[in-house]
């Protein structure tokens, strides 16, 4: 009786042994996950903030695999279908060491193909050694905004559609966005943020002879914002303007082309307030590689002709990219 229990007892002690190190395994790395904000412009740069804490008692070091990246995500629409990524995310390796906490932000948008609005469950893994650690689970929704403006331009014979979009990420204000796309490739060239925007507003738009978008928004009490874009939508410059007196500033062409603003008064860039798209280059400190496909940027030849705003564009095709 004594030797049958016994040998009742190995299976059981190899089961807790088993559950120790289990129990072990998961306390030698804790992972954190976080968004600033839980709804989000369609497009637009979503930064995660992710932690890693390591708590094995021993440096760590985070190598990418051959076929695999020590840091990917697991997302997840809301019928639980899986969003595939788009390309691999470059991480440089990383030592973690005994102790302590790093921290790094991560634009998932260009990474995954998150092209449909709706609900998305968001999870960070991380591979360390074949062993994978998750952390837990985030929840956002990304929302179309509302189109004030939109004209369609012929670049190298395809029809790029630059807009304007209005979106309030939350009860404290409307921001403005800049999004630059070509239906006919399926590529979405630029979702950049200009500011806050009052919304009784019209924004003055204008085209340069060089192709460069120009754009003046109200965005305070008697205070605009002035945007100058590239022709694929990258923000060149960007300035803020008080009305003065019986003074406001407004967007007027020259005789040779250009677009200047008059009026008004310039604010000091030594003493403005931050704007809200001086955020967007503090995103990614992990980057993804560059491959050609939705999402990348693509050298353009400047357009020619005047502001006038036209039809809206059609949607951008999804049977490619989802």
């Amino acid at each position: 009786m004594r030797a049958t229990g016994f040998r009742l007892l190995l299976p059981l002690l190899g089961l807790c042994a088993l559950w120790a190190s289990l129990c072990t395994a998961r306390a030698q790395l804790q992972v954190g996950l976080q968004t600033d904000r839980f709804n989000y412009l369609i497009y637009e740069p979503l930064a995660v903030h992710l932690t890693i804490e390591n708590l094995a008692g021993f440096d760590l070091l985070f190598q990418d695999g051959a076929e695999k990246p020590w840091l990917t995500f697991f997302i997840t629409r809301a019928d639980h279908s899986l969003v595939m990524p788009d390309q691999k995310i470059a991480g440089k390796d990383l030592k973690v060491a005994a102790g302590e906490s790093v921290s790094l932000n991560v634009d998932i948008t260009p990474l995954y193909r998150m092209r449909e609005t709706g609900v998305y469950k968001i999870q960070a893994v991380i591979d360390v050694a074949g062993r994978e650690y998750l952390s837990t689970p985030i929840q956002i929704t990304l929302e179309n905004g509302q189109r004030i403006w939109s004209e369609t331009r012929s670049i190298e014979g395809s029809p790029r559609t630059y807009s304007l979009v209005r979106f309030a990420p939350n009860m404290q204000g409307t921001n403005l966005y800049l999004r630059v796309e070509d239906a006919a490739q399926n590529l979405v060239y630029s979702n950049a943020l200009l500011g806050e925007i009052v919304d009784v507003a019209v924004p003055q738009i204008f085209f340069d002879n060089a192709g460069q978008i120009h754009i003046l928004q109200l965005n305070g009490n008697a205070t605009y914002h002035y945007t100058r874009a590239s022709a694929d939508g990258t923000i060149l410059s960007q300035s803020v303007y008080d009305s003065v007196a019986m003074s406001q500033p407004q967007l007027v062409r020259q005789s040779d082309g250009g677009i200047l603003v008059v009026g008004g008064r310039q604010e000091n860039d030594s003493t403005r307030r931050e704007r809200l798209s001086d955020n967007q280059a503090r995103i990614p400190q992990v980057e993804a590689a560059p491959v050609t496909g939705p999402f990348t940027p693509a050298p353009a030849q400047a357009p020619s002709g005047s502001g006038t705003p036209g039809g809206s564009p059609p949607p951008l095709p999804s049977g490619s990219t989802n």
